[in-house]
């Protein structure tokens, strides 16, 4: 029997048990009844809002998509608004010059977070939403991200001193390594909400984290504070998010377990190494800019970064839909609705695809133009990149197939061939053409990519 609700006196079974239609109706004569027409017409329709935006009655394909990209697409609005005010703020402090010393040290900080990370949290998801993977699990791929994390952190110490970079960017570079730490462990946590497709936590702890930040950097232009403390702004908002992760989460303990760690590491290293050729090919323009055009000298890394900053947000944006829809392929695949759910997954994707183009190509100039007219160089650069964008949005999902068909050694042999396309095109193009042939490189990639991924996705789902 279910449990026993109590309007007024009269007791009433659970709505499982009641004819959804009888149980609305009896409600709303309740509220009437005893508070009026006009209040009850008003609960009412809280409440069935509230009772749509439910998880629970998310029992459909399209609900529980529409549901949890509606909480991330408000919860990156939050956090893209408040890391666009903190980017903004800090480049016109800064200045172009400078905003491209402080650009490159989250270029090396990029490089290192997909080393600690090595598709660990990918395979977490992957492992938890088909339900393979138990608490142990958790602990293993928890412990193994914070040994990851410490043995790339050793090996850029090591490195660091033989950079070609003034030393106020290696410094940016120590700290900015230390608060990532955090970010890393945090990503851990949030892979298991993404396996349950419960996104709530993780955008409440990004909002939180994005909102400190940008109190921070507001504080910091305020006072004309230098260099360095935006740096350890960043640091400490990810700290901050760390520590609230670990409030919401199940607790997970490190542990040690050989025969585990090499289970994982057995499984994770297609896409561990397939995630760090990926972010290679998307990092390595930007490297070879601050060798060609030293950023302490020149502003091409400086307006580079810019057009791609918005390419990133972005991207982030596009790639909601795909962190939103893996699990859901992952716990579909091989059964017999899996063609209805992939070509609705496609539908979706087809126009979210167009949309993002559009808009990032069409808003390029005023939205150089919010960091400076120092700034406008980079808007052919960011209309270039709108193209990329377009392509990422399905490849995306052809991934997603990919990777939950078990493809990733395919999938990693591709992205390796991406990258070595990525860097010998960059090589011939950046030290003519600077930050716009680096552009056009990123969207000749892109399109190897989205047509290697659309293939190997076509032989999981043939």
């Amino acid at each position: 029997m279910g449990e026993i609700i109590h309007y007024g006196g009269k007791a009433t079974k659970n709505i499982p048990e009641l004819s959804r239609k009888i149980f609305v109706q009896s409600r709303f004569k309740f509220f009437k009844k005893h508070y009026g027409a006009l209040p009850a017409l008003m609960t009412e329709g809280f409440m069935r809002f509230f009772e749509n935006l439910s998880l629970k009655n998310a029992d459909n394909l399209k609900k529980k998509i529409f549901l949890n990209t509606f909480y991330q697409v408000l919860g990156k609005l939050t956090t893209s608004f408040l890391g666009f005010l903190s980017t903004i703020l800090i480049a016109r402090h800064l200045g172009a010059v400078y905003f491209g010393q402080f650009s490159l040290i989250y270029i090396f900080l990029g490089l290192v977070a997909i080393f600690a990370d090595f598709g660990l949290v990918t395979l977490l998801v992957r492992e938890l939403a088909s339900k393979k993977a138990d608490h142990r699990f958790e602990s293993g791929v928890l412990t193994l991200r914070l040994f990851c994390f410490l043995v790339i952190f050793c090996i850029f110490l090591a490195i660091l001193p033989f950079l070609p970079y003034p030393e106020i960017v290696k410094k940016g570079i120590v700290v900015a390594l230390l608060g990532n730490l955090f970010l890393s462990l945090s990503a851990v946590y949030w892979g298991i909400f993404q396996a349950k497709i419960d996104f709530l936590k993780i955008v409440l702890i990004q909002v939180f984290s994005s909102f400190l930040a940008a109190v921070l950097v507001i504080f910091g232009v305020w006072k004309n504070l230098p260099f360095l403390y935006f740096v350890y702004c960043l640091a400490l908002s990810n700290l901050a998010g760390f520590l609230l992760s670990l409030f919401w989460s199940p607790k997970i303990k490190l542990i040690f377990d050989i025969f585990l760690f090499k289970k994982i590491l057995k499984e994770v290293w297609p896409i561990g190494l397939g995630a760090i050729v990926t972010t290679f090919y998307f990092k390595i323009d930007s490297l070879l800019l601050s060798l060609c055009y030293n950023p302490s000298k020149f502003s091409d890394v400086g307006h580079y970064s810019a057009a791609y900053k918005y390419f990133e947000v972005a991207g982030v944006f596009a790639g909601l839909f795909q962190t939103t829809v893996f699990p859901i392929i992952s716990a579909n695949l091989g059964k017999k609705n899996f063609d209805l759910v992939y070509k609705k997954i496609l539908k979706y994707g087809v126009g979210l695809s167009i949309l993002s183009f559009l808009g990032l190509f069409l808003f390029s100039w005023p939205l150089i133009l919010f960091y400076g007219k120092e700034f406008l160089p980079a808007v052919n650069s960011l209309r270039i990149l709108s193209l990329s964008l377009g392509i990422s949005v399905i490849s995306g999902i052809w991934l997603s197939v990919g990777v939950a068909g078990g493809k990733q050694k395919t999938l990693f042999w591709f992205s390796l061939a991406a990258l070595f396309l990525n860097l010998f095109s960059n090589l011939l193009v950046i030290p003519k053409y600077s930050f716009v042939g680096a552009s056009w490189t990123t969207v000749l990639t892109q399109i190897f990519i989205g047509l290697t991924n659309f293939w190997v996705a076509s032989k999981v789902v043939k």
